[in-house]
């Protein structure tokens, strides 16, 4: 990973670091402690009566510029993570290299998803050492997210509105954010 990095740094815009990964958000509010004006009495959240329906997304996290990259899904299957992993290459169409790194989900040594990482030789995937996600720094950008959007979120009863609410925070992001960058420890990879 040292050398995905360093030689995206070396060679911005030709070579391009990603961090890639997959998150869930849940449309019932998380729980948790809330800063309250009565000191240690919590407002009390809402739940819906439905049940807690799932937003599944795949991320990518540009290293050099924070730019994230995302996708969403009722279920993240084989055939959409390839799908997903397609659109990579369009994104970035002056790069030579692409490295992507990823953990060890079975789903990414699928068949399907495999054939996909090969149509672009450009795309190398650096594979990171199993349970260790402090090395993926787009874990960091889901805490980012479930901090600032979906803790304790008024919008249980509306899961279109909630999905649209955690689009529009990937949105913002998506030209990269020097807040993010920080937050996930990237300005200190790079400094530009």
């Amino acid at each position: 990973m040292d050398q995905a990095l360093q030689e995206a740094a070396a060679h911005p815009g030709e070579v391009v670091t990603l961090f890639e990964d997959e998150a869930s958000f849940y449309r019932q509010p998380s729980q948790g402690w809330l800063w309250s004006w009565l000191g240690r009495r919590q407002p009390r959240l809402r739940y819906s009566h439905g049940s807690n329906t799932v937003m599944r997304v795949v991320g990518l996290l540009d290293a050099r510029t924070g730019a994230v990259h995302t996708w969403d899904f009722a279920k993240v299957t084989a055939a959409r993570l390839a799908r997903s992993f397609r659109e990579v290459g369009g994104r970035y169409p002056n790069a030579r290299r692409i490295y992507l790194v990823m953990d060890n989900w079975p789903v990414h040594f699928h068949p399907t998803v495999q054939a996909a990482l090969a149509a672009d030789p450009r795309l190398v995937v650096v594979a990171l050492p199993t349970y260790a996600p402090w090395l993926n720094a787009i874990e960091k950008l889901w805490r980012w997210v479930k901090q600032r959007v979906v803790h304790a979120h008024p919008w249980c009863d509306d899961f279109l509105t909630f999905r649209a609410e955690v689009r529009a925070e990937f949105a913002r992001l998506a030209t990269g954010s020097p807040e993010l960058r920080r937050y996930c420890g990237l300005d200190k990879i790079y400094s530009i």
